[in-house]
């Protein structure tokens, strides 16, 4: 492993150009390669939120975080 740092740094020019073209070679790959610019995935996305001020965590695990689960868990698709 040495012996391959060494070499590496000794030959400072060769291993910038195959940085070089390493990178050069990657920016045509990935502007040649087909993507689709509107591909049909749904991504489902629910936000719940709930503000409780002034309530300690277990009422608000007992009587909000609980009832609010088992009443999302009843609707279709979710």
């Amino acid at each position: 492993m040495d012996k391959l740092i060494d070499a590496a740094l000794h030959r400072h020019r060769t291993v910038s150009m195959l940085f070089v073209l390493i990178m050069i070679i990657g920016s045509v790959t990935m502007y040649t390669i087909p993507k689709e610019s509107s591909p049909d995935i749904t991504v489902p996305i629910v936000y719940v939120s709930v503000s409780h001020e002034g309530i300690s965590p277990e009422d608000a695990d007992r009587l909000i975080y609980k009832p609010l689960e088992s009443e999302l868990k009843s609707l279709d698709g979710l």
